[in-house]
C-alpha cells in the first residue's frame, strides 16, 4: 500500500457485513426482493456460495457497520417481534389462512355486536313500558295496557 493512501476498509467491511446476512439461497432472495442485491450470476444458490467463499480472507473494519449490527441485534432480541414472527411463519404460511383468520375475527365481532344489541334492546323495551305505562306495538303505535278484559257469559 502507498504511505499517503488512507484506507478505512469500507468495501471489505461491506462484503463481510453481507456475508453475515447471507447464509443460504433464501437470504439472497430476500435481499433481492428488498432491492439490495441484483443477481446476475444465475441462481440464488450460486450467489450464496460466492459470498460464503469470498469473504474468508477479508479484513473488515469493526467500527463501520457496528451501528447497523447493533440495531439488527436489538431488533432480533425483542421478544414481541420474535413471537410475532414465529406465529406468522407458523400459522400464516398461505394467504388462505390469513383470510380465514380475518373471517373468524369478523364473525366473532359480529356475534358480540349482535349479543350486545340483543341485551340492550331488552333494556329499551323495559324502560319504555315503565315510563309510559304502555307496551310498544308496531313502530309509532302505542298499545294501552289499561283496557279491561270482558268475558261473554251468554251461554
Amino acid at each position: 500500500m502507498c504511505p499517503d493512501f488512507h484506507n478505512d476498509f469500507t468495501v471489505t467491511s461491506y462484503m463481510c457485513f453481507l456475508d453475515l446476512l447471507i447464509d443460504e439461497a433464501e437470504d439472497v432472495k430476500d435481499l433481492r426482493d428488498a432491492g439490495i442485491l441484483y443477481n446476475r450470476l444465475g441462481s440464488d444458490e450460486e450467489v450464496a456460495k460466492l459470498f460464503n467463499k469470498m469473504n474468508t480472507g477479508l479484513v473488515p473494519s469493526p467500527i463501520i457497520y457496528s451501528g447497523v449490527k447493533r440495531k439488527i441485534h436489538d431488533h432480533c432480541k425483542n421478544t414481541w417481534i420474535k413471537h410475532f414472527a414465529q406465529g406468522y411463519h407458523t400459522y400464516f404460511r398461505s394467504p388462505w389462512t390469513f383470510l380465514a383468520f380475518v373471517g373468524a375475527i369478523t364473525a366473532l365481532l359480529l356475534a358480540a355486536l349482535q349479543t350486545y344489541y340483543t341485551i340492550h334492546q331488552q333494556n329499551l323495551k323495559m324502560s319504555s313500558t315503565e315510563e309510559g305505562g304502555g307496551a310498544v306495538g308496531s313502530p309509532g303505535e302505542v298499545v294501552s295496557t289499561d283496557q279491561t278484559i270482558t268475558t261473554n257469559t251468554n251461554s
